[in-house]
C-alpha cells in the first residue's frame, strides 16, 4: 500500500516534486504528548497506590499465592512504564527513540494478556475447589482451597460426592484456555518486537505487524468470552462455588474485553509517520481520551480487583493454585495419609513449625 505525498505534508495526485511513503500501523495510545501529560502522571500513581498491596500480598504467608505473579509484575511495569512515558513527553530523545517505542508496545499489547493468562489458573481454582467431595473418598485434601486458611469456599459437608470426571474436563479446559491465551501472547509479542524503525520502510514487515496484531487482540477476546461462559457455567452448575470468585471472575473478564475491543476498532488505522499533527495518528485530544479510558483504566480496574482484595481466600489457589494434571492414585494418597498421621502423632516435624509459617 504507497500513497503519494508532498513533502508539505498535504496529499495529492500531482507528478511533480512528490514522494513514496510506505504506510504502517499506527502506534497503539500514539506517541507521548504534552496533551496526555496529567494522565500519565495520573496513571503512574494509580499503579504506584497498587504496589504497597504487591509489597503486602508477596509477604503476607494468608495472601500469597504465585498464581497472580503476572499481575504483580504487571502492575509493577505499569508503574514504570507511565512514569518513563512522562517523562518521554519533555525529553525528545526519549520520545523518539525506537527501544522505547517498542517498549511501550509491548506493554501495552501484552499487559491485559498477561492478566488474562493469570485468570485462566484462576478460574481453573474457582471450578476444580467444588468438585472434591466429603470424607476421606472425597479427596478434598488434595485442593488448593484445603491449603488456604480462612477460605471463602465451604467445605465439602456430609453428602457432597466427589467428582473426579468434572475434575477432567475443567483441567483439560484450563489446559485448552493456556494455550488459547499463549497464541495471543507470542502472536503480539511478535507483532510490538517488531514495531520498530524498520516497519517505516519496509511495506511487508509493515503488514505483518499488522496482521499480527489483530490476531493477538481478536485471540484474546475470544479468551475472555470463553472464560466468562465457564464461570457462568460454574455460577448454574456448581453451588458450592465461591460466588464473590465468580463475580470478580465476571468484571475482570469484561474489563479485558473492553482492551481487546478497543485495540480491534483502532489498529486498521495507518499512517505514513509518527509526525503527531498528521490526522488519523491517535494522537489528538479525543483519541488520547478514548485510549486511557478503554485501555488503560480497565487495565488498571482489571489489576486492582485482583490484588486489592485478598484472591488467595477469596479464590481459594493456595500457595501455587490447582497444579495437578491429575488426581494422586491410592498408592500416593495412603502416602500423605501416613505422613499426616505421623505429624500428629509427634513422630515428624512439620516444616510449617520449623520456619516459623503455618500452611
Amino acid at each position: 500500500m504507497l500513497i503519494q505525498t508532498k513533502r508539505e505534508g498535504f496529499y495529492t495526485d500531482s507528478e511533480e516534486d512528490h514522494l513514496i511513503f510506505f504506510m504502517f500501523p499506527v502506534p497503539v495510545g500514539g506517541v507521548p504528548l504534552p496533551s496526555e501529560f496529567g494522565a500519565c502522571i495520573v496513571f503512574a500513581i494509580a499503579y504506584g497506590l497498587l504496589v504497597p498491596f504487591v509489597v503486602y500480598r508477596v509477604f503476607d504467608r494468608r495472601s500469597r499465592t504465585v498464581v497472580i505473579l503476572g499481575i504483580i509484575l504487571q502492575i509493577l511495569n505499569s508503574t514504570v512504564q507511565f512514569s518513563m512515558r512522562a517523562a518521554a513527553i519533555h525529553r525528545e530523545s526519549l520520545r523518539a527513540s525506537s527501544g522505547f517505542l517498542k517498549y511501550t508496545q509491548i506493554s501495552f499489547g501484552m499487559g491485559f494478556v498477561t492478566i488474562a493468562n493469570d485468570l485462566v489458573n484462576l478460574l481453573r481454582c474457582v471450578q476444580v475447589n467444588p468438585t472434591y467431595g466429603y470424607g476421606p473418598g472425597g479427596r478434598y485434601d488434595e485442593s488448593p482451597a484445603s491449603q488456604t486458611k480462612d477460605v471463602m469456599l465451604e467445605p465439602p459437608s456430609e453428602g457432597d460426592a466427589d467428582h473426579p470426571r468434572a475434575r477432567r474436563v475443567v483441567r483439560r479446559f484450563a489446559l485448552l484456555m493456556t494455550l488459547t491465551v499463549l497464541a495471543s501472547n507470542i502472536t503480539g509479542s511478535i507483532a510490538a518486537s517488531r514495531y520498530a524503525e524498520q516497519i517505516f520502510t519496509d511495506q511487508a514487515r509493515a503488514d505483518s505487524v499488522f496482521d499480527l496484531r489483530y490476531a493477538s487482540a481478536g485471540v484474546a477476546l475470544l479468551a475472555m468470552i470463553l472464560l466468562a461462559s465457564a464461570a457462568s457455567w460454574s455460577l448454574l452448575r456448581q453451588p458450592r462455588a465461591c460466588r464473590v470468585a465468580v463475580y470478580r471472575l465476571f468484571a475482570v473478564c469484561f474489563a479485558l474485553s473492553i482492551i481487546a475491543i478497543y485495540r480491534l476498532a483502532v489498529m486498521h488505522i495507518e499512517t505514513p509517520s509518527l509526525d503527531p499533527s498528521l490526522p488519523g495518528t491517535l494522537n489528538s485530544p479525543a483519541g488520547k481520551a478514548l485510549f486511557y479510558l478503554l485501555h488503560v483504566l480497565p487495565e488498571w480496574v482489571a489489576a486492582a480487583i485482583l490484588i486489592v482484595p485478598n484472591t488467595r481466600k477469596a479464590f481459594g489457589t493456595g500457595i501455587i493454585g490447582d497444579y495437578r494434571g491429575w488426581d494422586d492414585s491410592p498408592a500416593e494418597i495412603q502416602k500423605r495419609r501416613d505422613k499426616q498421621e505421623r505429624v500428629e502423632t509427634g513422630s515428624v516435624i512439620p516444616l510449617r513449625d520449623v520456619v516459623g509459617q503455618p500452611a
